[in-house]
């Protein structure tokens, strides 16, 4: 169950594109496209089973988040959609930070049964947080696989 959470965690099912003129993608279309790409990567990682195989998938699994998480900084929202994107991307940030702080703990065997379910269930409501502030930074393809904090 702790294992499945740490998988959910990490599955950043993002997708968007950006257009602001002729050629150049939305914003929207920009945001979704990045965060399509990022879920396939990680959908390709196999998903951990054990302690031994969380601790080598979430390295790879956080870079994809880090990597994704940055290159939605890089769109250039504008009026509202600015600051709903920053903090859709500061919870993503908390949730990387949270999974970071867990691989270190399970890497050293410094993790309890009960911290375990401390960090399933802020990674719950962060992965929820994240979903609705997509949905209203205007990327709800970056919301997909998250779930409602509705």
């Amino acid at each position: 169950m702790v294992l499945a959470c740490v998988a959910c965690a990490t599955c950043v099912a993002l997708a968007g594109c950006g257009d602001a003129a002729s050629k150049a993608p939305t914003y929207a279309a920009a945001g979704n496209a990045i965060c399509a790409d990022e879920a396939a990567h990680l959908a390709g990682l196999h998903r951990p089973a054990t302690i031994e195989q969380a601790v080598a998938y979430l390295p790879p699994a956080l870079a994809i988040l880090r990597s994704e998480t940055s290159r939605l900084q890089a769109l250039h929202a504008s009026g509202s959609s600015s600051a709903k994107l920053a903090a859709a991307l500061a919870s993503a940030r908390a949730l990387a930070a949270l999974l970071a702080r867990l691989r270190r703990q399970l890497r050293h065997g410094m993790v309890e049964f009960s911290e375990l379910a401390v960090v399933q269930s802020r990674a719950a409501a962060l992965q929820a947080q994240i979903a609705a502030r997509f949905r209203e930074a205007g990327l709800p393809r970056c919301a997909i696989g998250r779930r409602s904090a509705d």
